[in-house]
């Protein structure tokens, strides 16, 4: 049996957490046991009874908690902890000195592709898993070891997000069934970059098409305000948060995302994952989660997005064939299968050196 202390010490719920649940929800119970030292008011904790594993909670707000890193080592010793998965920055540099302290080794899975200060802390620890090598190749060029980083990609749940259309999005929002939908469903950030591609969907014109808008967040008042000054308050659709994106996207003849910076772009897998063809734009870890004129497109500014959309939008054809494309390519390389055979094995090699 393989012991492991997931550490996380975000309070959110998004990419970073659900892929870290994804991975423990599917480890084999009879060869993995997993403990969580989180903190109390964290969404993750709050949501415990979906999540495999046994919780407890710690303070993990401050690096130099003594109180906390005496707790986690005791903790630790107790329950034989073979392996300690960290996750952002606080609870990474907690568990690199309680690694140290107890001679356990430490993983540090960097879910972003954001600047980082400098490489000490990711090469205090054992290994440091990358979600796309565009992260790898990052945290290369800014010091990190080479022989410590290791690259697993995000696993996309294929039964769950699949082409099977079991909800009508159309009935929903009293729409023709011919009309096109384009889709994107992410966090209402500037960094998503909603109203640059608001803009340059108003210029697609003579097509039956909306957008629709899936998400929450700081920008939702400032992209209401760009929906009306571009005139199209009739052809976008902000959905708000929802709990049933599986069931939306299948909905979507193409899903279009935007933004300035991605580690990898978890929403085109899970989109391609439901066969829907792709637009992404040409950054961070974006390329390696499409296949470029084969399951979508890249684009480098919003000239070029807007002769994509029309162009896809008016041939069913190709659409029809970069959807079965977007389907093979993520159960090839993004499923859950392919990301829990990686994270084992690198389990297995760590256990196997001690």
């Amino acid at each position: 049996m393989i012991n492991i202390l997931e550490m996380e010490s975000s309070k959110g719920w998004g990419g970073q957490e659900k892929r870290t649940v994804r991975v423990v929800n599917n480890l084999p119970e009879d060869e993995y046991r997993v403990f969580w030292a989180i903190e109390e008011n964290s969404t993750l904790y709050k949501n415990r009874e979906e999540v495999n594993g046994e919780f407890f909670t710690f303070k993990l707000n401050k690096i130099y908690n003594l109180k906390t890193i005496y707790s986690l080592c005791k903790f630790i010793k107790k329950n034989k902890i073979d392996i300690i998965s960290t996750h952002s920055g606080k609870d990474s540099w907690i568990g690199n000195i309680v690694g140290l302290l107890t001679n356990t080794s430490v993983i540090r899975v960097r879910h972003l592709i954001l600047p980082i200060k400098g490489p000490y802390s990711y090469n205090l620890t054992t290994k440091v898993v990358t979600v796309s090598n565009q992260v790898k190749e990052y945290l290369s060029s800014m010091g990190v070891h080479d022989n410590k980083l290791v690259n697993i990609y995000t696993g996309i749940d294929t039964n769950k997000f699949s082409p099977n259309k079991n909800y009508d999005l159309r009935t929903e929002l009293n729409l023709s069934s011919s009309i096109l939908l384009v889709g994107v469903v992410a966090v209402l950030r500037d960094a998503k970059r909603h109203m640059a591609l608001i803009k340059a969907f108003s210029k697609i014109k003579n097509i039956d098409v909306k957008l629709v808008i899936v998400g929450e967040g700081p920008m939702k008042e400032r992209i209401e305000n760009c929906i009306k000054e571009n005139n199209v308050e009739n052809r976008v659709i902000m959905l708000g948060h929802r709990n049933d994106v599986e069931n939306l996207l299948p909905n979507f003849d193409l899903f279009c995302l935007a933004s300035r910076h991605e580690a990898l772009g978890t929403s085109l897998l899970e989109a391609q994952s439901c066969g829907v063809p792709v637009l992404g734009s040409n950054v961070g870890g974006i390329p390696e989660a499409l296949e470029d004129g084969k399951t979508g497109y890249l684009f480098d500014d919003f000239k070029m997005l807007e002769k994509q959309l029309k162009e896809l939008l008016e041939d069913n054809i190709k659409r029809e064939n970069f959807s079965k494309n977007a389907r093979e390519f993520i159960l090839k390389c993004f499923s859950v299968e392919k990301m829990m055979e990686d994270t084992t094995k690198l389990y297995k090699e760590l256990v196997d050196k001690l």
